[in-house]
């Protein structure tokens, strides 16, 4: 069985530079790297992984990063992805943020050190995140597909339109009569809620109606910061009739505060999530939510993912068309 030392003695190098070429190809020149690369193929040296990866020029595994899987719609589309991508040989390696630049940056570099053959970017990112020339220039080499608004003319896009989402959700708390509404949110730098924001306010606007700060309360995207943003509400004299929260997780929390303090949805409250998640449909009454389309999403990512490797596009941009899930949170306002 071939060892390093008789790959560096066929190829003429040092046992330190096939270690780069096995772990860090691009440290080393264009010229000792295929000599290196000539001797494993000759010395069939395939018990080492790196290796014959280095030999077929592919390793089947694709990095996902993602800020966080707190909420319930990104599990959802990671599994589907997985699925999909796994039909065609391939393993994932994941990443979590926490919507952290740097931390972001040093998983980018690690993945690509290892090599792997796409970059999947789940979930919202900073709209002026450091990272978005080094995606865009990663691009040219390693495929990337990103969910989310950023327009990058390298990488390519799958997504919901949130902005319109957001839109249709205001403007069916308004056909139904409301005046008075609210839109909790999470923070602003994130694009998911800049853009959510941007369709409420359109709405809103098109219509004349009032949308004062107060009624736009940014909270923590979670349970709490629904809880907390009821809690808000109802010390002003002229509380919203109805709320549009930008993800169903912190809609859950709002109603655990009108449970608590008997205002009863719809009759004294009409509530309206966003992302259509599995646990809209675990409350009482069931949540009114915009349709993300999770398992979509991570369907056609892993298509497009797929396509990209095989040089099958360069680059293309998905964009579905969100829709309400109407269901028994919503109704008129109390005359």
């Amino acid at each position: 069985m071939a060892t390093i030392t008789d790959i560096a003695k066929v190829a003429n190098v040092s046992t330190a530079t096939v270690s780069r070429v096995l772990n860090s190809p691009e440290s080393v020149s264009a010229e000792r790297r295929e000599r290196v690369l000539h001797a494993i193929e000759a010395l069939n040296y395939t018990p080492n992984a790196n290796a014959r990866d280095l030999v077929t020029k592919s390793t089947h595994v694709i990095g996902i990063l993602l800020p966080d899987v707190s909420n319930t719609y990104s599990p959802a589309v990671i599994n589907t992805f997985l699925q999909k991508t796994s039909e065609f040989g391939y393993n994932s390696l994941i990443a979590i943020t926490n919507a952290d630049d740097q931390k972001e940056h040093d998983y980018l570099q690690m993945m690509l050190t290892r090599r792997v053959e796409g970059l999947f970017l789940l979930g919202s990112r900073k709209r002026q995140s450091a990272n978005n020339e080094l995606l865009n220039q990663i691009a040219l080499r390693t495929p990337v597909v990103m969910s989310d608004y950023l327009d990058l003319k390298n990488v390519s896009h799958v997504m919901t339109d949130e902005e319109h989402g957001a839109y249709l959700a205001t403007q069916y708390l308004i056909n139904l009569g409301h005046t008075r509404i609210g839109f909790v949110h999470g923070p602003l730098s994130m694009t998911t809620n800049y853009y959510k924001r941007q369709g409420y306010l359109r709405a809103m606007q098109e219509h004349a109606l009032s949308c004062p700060e107060q009624f736009q309360i940014m909270v923590s995207p979670d349970f709490m910061g629904g809880y907390q943003a009821m809690s808000q509400f109802q010390q002003y004299s002229q509380a919203p009739t109805a709320i549009f929260f930008s993800g169903d997780q912190i809609a859950i929390g709002a109603y655990r505060f009108a449970h608590e303090n008997k205002i009863r949805i719809p009759d004294d409250l009409s509530i309206i999530g966003f992302s259509g998640s599995p646990i809209s449909m675990s409350t009482y009454p069931p949540l009114t939510t915009v349709a993300q389309y999770a398992s979509e999403i991570g369907e056609k990512a892993a298509k497009i993912m797929i396509d990209l490797i095989n040089n099958n596009v360069k680059q293309i941009d998905v964009i579905l068309e969100p829709s309400i899930l109407e269901r028994m949170s919503c109704a008129a306002p109390k005359k």
